[in-house]
């Protein structure tokens, strides 16, 4: 079957001849680019066969350089006939005299991390348990206490502003003298907003780190030390690992915590 019929937009069928109009590349081209794809696709994770048609690595967008502040690239370095996984740092492969930080192997990263938690399990005793209470000790009634407070006076600032436009509305007031005070009115309206989210996200903060201690000390409590690295733990308690140098990073943990870890080799 050389032909096949294609109908566009309701017109009358047209006839599409294969291999009647020269290719814009040759099959051999196109089989190298997707070749080359598919190898670039291996390196940064990518798959076909889900709806993202991306599968993103354990530590995709979780490793940060603490001199520049870039995230960490995966690659594929080789050594002596051999090939190792290395993370290194965007900014310094982009451009090596604005970020002097080196690549770190993903075998000591796993290393680093299995040490790290293994001593958190082993001290969670010493180490969880004055953190969880110091952070039950804050006392977030204040803080609560003068939400409700400015939204007391978001409301007032709202009634003043509909007292000026009615006072507009009957003459009672000139455009301009309403202009100025609207405009004082909403200056006040922006800070108090401000001043409230502030205190609505250190509220919510500080209870997710509770919430997010009593866990980790639950789970620490009543795990035995581990062997190899797991991804699933880290998944589930790291944020992100800060790397200093090529010999120490720090994970920080979801629950506030930042822990260093020296990297042998």
């Amino acid at each position: 079957d050389h032909f096949k019929r294609h109908r566009n937009n309701g017109e009358k069928d047209q006839i599409m001849i294969r291999g009647n109009h020269e290719a814009i590349i040759s099959h051999e081209e196109f089989d190298a680019v997707s070749e080359l794809l598919r190898q670039r696709g291996d390196e940064k994770g990518v798959k076909k066969g889900n709806s993202k048609y991306q599968k993103r690595y354990p530590f995709s967008g979780k490793i940060i350089c603490s001199e520049c502040g870039s995230h960490f690239k995966r690659r594929i370095h080789s050594c002596g006939g051999s090939q190792y996984i290395a993370w290194c740092c965007s900014m310094h492969i982009h451009d090596i005299s604005k970020c002097s930080m080196r690549f770190i192997r993903e075998d000591d990263i796993h290393q680093a991390f299995i040490t790290m938690i293994n001593k958190l399990i082993f001290g969670h005793g010493f180490i969880l348990k004055p953190l969880l209470k110091s952070l039950r000790s804050f006392k977030y009634s204040e803080n609560l206490t003068q939400i409700l407070e400015l939204e007391q006076k978001l409301e007032e600032n709202m009634e003043r502003s509909r007292v000026l436009t009615n006072l507009l509305t009957k003459g009672y007031l000139s455009s301009s003298l309403f202009s100025a005070q609207s405009n004082e009115l909403r200056a006040e309206a922006a800070m108090l907003k401000e001043k409230k989210k502030a205190l609505s996200r250190s509220v919510n903060s500080g209870m997710t780190a509770v919430s997010e201690v009593e866990q980790l000390l639950k789970w620490a409590s009543k795990t035995d030390t581990i062997e190899s690295f797991d991804e699933a733990i880290f998944s589930r308690y790291v944020e992100s690992i800060i790397v200093y140098s090529q010999e120490e990073l720090g994970f920080k943990l979801k629950c506030g915590l930042t822990l260093k870890e020296r990297l042998v080799s």
